[in-house]
């Protein structure tokens, strides 16, 4: 008896001991294919050409900025922290499938948060000397959004880029003979944007290229932390990343799916007979082929004496032109610039204490005139609608960006007027300032008025669109289309 329990000991032993050997290879086996994985990851093309961008242009672009200082140093960690939130994005897109909108919107939460801590970071400096730079980035920084464009990411960053460029040549403009190391700001920051056009008309040509390096479910794939851009050797590493989520979005998910065919059952259910009993319009009382009956709409009282149909050309309450118009109302001197922002239906502005070393800038202002007299430096409009500004005279130019429905008149003279992303603009010049240059770009309805001999004004519209032609194979001519009536 006592052999036959030896015996048995002995085999347990044994059979403990065997297990173990095979726990412990089974981890060593996993831990191996992890890190393989890992690795894996890391040699894909389309994830060490984003390695490089970070590294050759990122990275010195973060460089020159905290070397600037100032407001720049706050920005660009915000830029550093957006490139490592979708560098760690395509490590898991690459090797995943498409996840439902919840989870996608969930898990570019981080991309998208910083794109909007940039824009707001530009807003709320508006007054910072280094203005210009944060507004190349932002104005640029909406390229990052191409993971979500379909079929074409590749021009849509090229769209902001071209946005960014405004700014950048401000930038250019104001430091080309002060210090050169901004004109290599822009410089860097224009490499950004390139060669971020490069990586995706390369590896993502018609959208982001989900599971082209796997089939896994989203946050199932390999996500290992990246290095953030502009971490010192030395620092704490970064944090993990986020856990997979939760099995409530599928519930969600399956939820609103079963919502959805229930809708969509009881709206078949109606059957064709549904629109039985519909009459037949005839043409003859169709507004959109009988303009009379539309207008007789127009003006048709109801029983308690208001509009039956809403006049096309009603203007908004005051009510609702302050809403869109938000901010306190300002019209002061600070330091060498005259700030007029949020001033709404405002007919009376005047600005007399002028010099010629002052600047005239407004911004949100709405259905306002304002007379500037005196020579002034310059003048720059920033996103108002229907304002209608008269000057005496300005040494370097007056600006309108992003503006609508304008109206400038020049008493004596200004040398350039620039008009950017505006639609309606229309400028009547003095007989002094007949030499005036217009720089036009992305802009509709502009036109000159020129004084005549009877002391009457002649209107010439400025050119909206162009033929552009190759002479002799060499260069490229483009004049104003004829077709355009310009």
């Amino acid at each position: 008896m006592d052999d036959h329990i030896k015996r048995l000991e002995a085999l347990a032993n044994r059979l403990e001991s065997a297990t173990r050997q095979l726990t412990s290879a089974s981890s060593s086996n996993q831990s191996n294919v992890d890190d393989e994985s890992e690795n894996n990851v890391d040699r894909l093309p389309i994830i060490q050409d984003y390695e490089t961008l970070i590294n050759d242009s990122v990275k010195p672009f973060v460089t020159i900025s905290q070397k600037i200082g100032g407001d720049l140093t706050t920005m660009t960690d915000h830029v550093s922290r957006l490139f490592d939130a979708q560098q760690q994005f395509l490590r898991q897109a690459v090797q995943s499938k498409k996840p439902a909108d919840q989870q996608l919107a969930n898990a570019i939460k981080p991309q998208s948060s910083e794109i909007e801590a940039i824009t707001a970071f530009t807003n709320k400096n508006r007054k910072s000397p280094l203005f210009n730079h944060l507004s190349a980035i932002s104005e640029g920084i909406p390229a990052f959004g191409w993971i979500l464009v379909s079929p074409t990411p590749g021009p849509h960053i090229k769209d902001m880029s071209d946005a960014a460029q405004f700014y950048s040549n401000r930038v250019l403009k104001e430091f080309k003979e002060k210090d050169p190391t901004h004109a290599e700001w822009v410089k860097l920051w224009v490499k950004i944007l390139n060669d971020l056009y490069s990586y995706v008309r390369k590896y993502h040509t018609t959208g982001l290229a989900w599971a082209s390096q796997g089939k896994r479910d989203f946050g199932t794939a390999n996500a290992s932390p990246v290095k953030p851009v502009a971490a010192s050797a030395g620092g704490p590493p970064p944090p993990p990343p986020p856990p997979p989520p939760m099995a409530l979005d599928a519930n969600v998910n399956n939820s609103a799916d079963n919502s959805r065919n229930d809708l969509m059952s009881s709206i078949n259910s109606l059957g064709q007979g549904v629109t039985a009993r519909l009459k037949r319009v005839p043409d003859e009382l169709k507004t959109h082929k009988n303009p009379q009956i539309r207008q007789q709409a127009d003006h048709q009282p109801s029983a308690n004496d208001k509009p039956a149909v809403p006049s096309r050309s009603k203007k908004p309450t005051t009510s609702a032109t302050a809403s869109a118009t938000t901010g306190t109302p300002k019209l002061a001197l600070e330091g060498n610039k005259w700030i007029v922002e949020y001033q709404v239906n405002k007919s009376d502005l005047r600005i007399t204490e002028t010099e010629m070393k002052h600047c005239i800038y407004m911004y949100r202002c709405t259905n306002c005139t304002i007379v500037i007299e005196g020579k002034v430096n310059s003048i720059v409009l920033d996103q108002c609608s229907k304002v209608g500004v008269q000057f005496t005279s300005v040494v370097s130019l007056i600006e309108f960006v992003n503006c609508k429905s304008m109206k400038a008149q020049v008493i004596e003279r200004v040398p350039t007027i620039q008009i950017e992303k505006t639609d309606g603009c229309h400028v009547y010049l003095s007989s002094t300032s007949l030499d005036t240059e217009f720089i036009t770009s992305k802009s509709s309805e502009m036109s000159v008025n020129i004084p005549t001999a009877d002391g009457e004004y002649k209107e010439y519209p400025i050119a909206e669109q162009f033929k552009t032609c190759i002479q002799n194979g060499k260069h490229l001519v483009t004049v104003p289309n004829e077709s355009s009536g310009v």
